[in-house]
């Protein structure tokens, strides 16, 4: 018994014959190729093997009356006439078409490939079944959720339903006058270029600390324990900024004025992690302010001077 899903389409135009049989997506893509393709080469061929005059009127293929079908499942829908494109079709690959377009985004793909498949084959009707096929031709995955991409085409007004084939199934689309207008005036990102000789990083001048030049001599230090007897550098870095501010030397600091303390004049190892890391953990400890809206600086609260105490204390 015949499947109910298949449909058989057979005509005649003088000696040249066409039959298909099959889903209606296939008899009608087997019927498109027939008319736009093997037709005309047919009727060539016979004004030249029979010498009939070469200005023998064309036949329009959309006008001629098809055949009823021999089943009640698809009706074949209406074939439009291709219109003239300085686009060689026939010589156009969907995989250069969708490149010359830009089509990368997932539904600019859907809408430039039914419409290459329009001109090409002169099929205006498609289904997620000929989107299948046309992922595949293009060699590109298929999306996870194809029917959820041609509803959210439906909703951008891109492609519609088709009014002809309502009720059919799988459910047939064709594209809008939106869509069309879309993919005439899509272009490929420009690309642009690298430049091949970059200027040369402009080099930040780092500022001299304000302490660089201080005098360890000058700070009495004979009052206080010695930087290197302490072990934990939190100890050595807040016992050398209440010496420097107990001495009348400054109170702001910065993360530079720290390092160059402890480097340059007391001579101990430190990074800038190390100091701003002393800077987080003991939030209160610290008085924060902005210098010129860029620069933070701190200054010892009372909590970190009687930590500086306690250490001379032992």
């Amino acid at each position: 018994m015949k499947d109910k899903s298949e449909i058989r389409v057979k005509f005649e135009i003088g000696d040249i014959k066409f039959e298909a049989e099959g889903s209606a997506d296939l008899v009608e893509r087997e019927r498109s190729i027939f008319n736009n393709t093997l037709l005309p080469a047919a009727v060539d061929a016979i004004v030249r093997t029979r010498g009939v005059a070469q200005n023998m009127p064309y036949i329009d293929v959309p006008n001629l009356q098809q055949p009823a079908l021999e089943a009640t499942a698809t009706t074949l829908l209406p074939e439009k006439i291709v219109e003239n494109s300085v686009v060689d079709w026939s010589r156009t690959s969907l995989a250069s078409f969708v490149k010359s377009k830009g089509a990368n985004a997932h539904y600019d793909f859907i809408i430039c490939a039914v419409y290459f498949n329009e001109k090409r084959n002169g099929v205006s009707s498609f289904s997620s079944a000929t989107l299948k096929d046309l992922y595949s031709e293009a060699k590109k995955p298929l999306p996870n959720n194809l029917s959820m991409s041609l509803s959210e085409l439906v909703k951008k007004g891109l492609i519609m339903e088709d009014i002809s084939a309502k009720g059919s199934t799988p459910k047939m689309y064709v594209l809008t006058s939106d869509g069309e207008e879309l993919i005439k005036n899509m272009r490929p990102t420009a690309v642009k270029e690298k430049k091949t000789a970059s200027k040369p990083r402009k080099q930040r001048v780092k500022e001299k600390s304000i302490y660089a030049d201080i005098d360890c001599n000058k700070l009495n230090l004979s009052a206080y324990p010695s930087i290197k007897s302490l072990k934990d550098f939190k100890e050595k870095m807040v016992l050398v900024l209440y010496i420097i501010t107990n001495e009348n030397k400054g109170e702001w600091f910065s993360t530079d004025d720290v390092l160059c303390l402890l480097t340059d004049i007391f001579g101990e190892s430190a990074t800038k992690d190390q100091v701003n890391g002393v800077f987080k953990r003991e939030k209160l400890w610290f008085k924060t302010e902005k210098v010129d809206g860029k620069f933070v600086k701190r200054k010892l609260l009372n909590q970190g001077m009687d930590f500086a105490v306690s250490l001379i204390s032992k």
